[in-house]
């Protein structure tokens, strides 16, 4: 590995072009979310025989849940189509992306005894809800907002819920 690799973080690759303008889609990796804007950072990007091109980000946005990168100097659909497939890099100093952890197979508690386990995650436009397998084998979503939810430990994997009779 290089001194440059070691200063960066795979956030993802290119998956194909947007439009024809020379505008590329991105897949960020799914434990990866974007904290801060990626504008006018640069942008590493590596091809299959390691060879990596440093870009600076000129434009970015979401259309239909997919990451739009524009870069500077690349301007056309057929420069573009180059790319695909490339993995995508950004410096870690610059601190853009933070790690998601899921909360899949966290313990959870409920008036301080064993529950169960969560076994899926959810968006469902308000809120994040867990499926919950208790142990009777049954298991129910809990919407993760403090009526339900009194404390997540990452670190002990746990979650301690409080009055999830009202969802049963």
């Amino acid at each position: 590995m290089s001194n440059l690799e070691e200063k960066l973080i795979s956030v993802g690759k290119i998956i194909s072009t947007h439009g024809i303008k020379g505008e590329l889609k991105i897949w960020i990796n799914s434990d990866l979310s974007i904290k801060k804007d990626l504008l006018n950072k640069k942008i590493f990007l590596k091809d299959k025989s390691n060879s990596i091109e440093v870009y600076c980000v000129e434009k970015f946005y979401i259309s239909n849940n997919k990451h739009i990168l524009k870069l500077k100097d690349i301007n056309n659909i057929n420069t573009a189509l180059t790319y695909k497939d490339w993995e995508v890099y950004f410096l870690k100093e610059d601190d853009l992306f933070e790690l998601y952890t899921s909360l899949i197979d966290f313990h959870v508690l409920f008036e301080n005894i064993s529950y169960g386990k969560v076994i899926d995650v959810m968006y469902n436009g308000a809120q994040d809800l867990v499926k919950v397998l208790n142990n009777d084998n049954q298991s129910i979503w809990v919407p993760c907002v403090d009526r339900f939810v009194e404390k997540v430990d990452y670190e002990s994997k746990t979650i301690t819920l409080k009055n999830i009779t009202e969802l049963i």
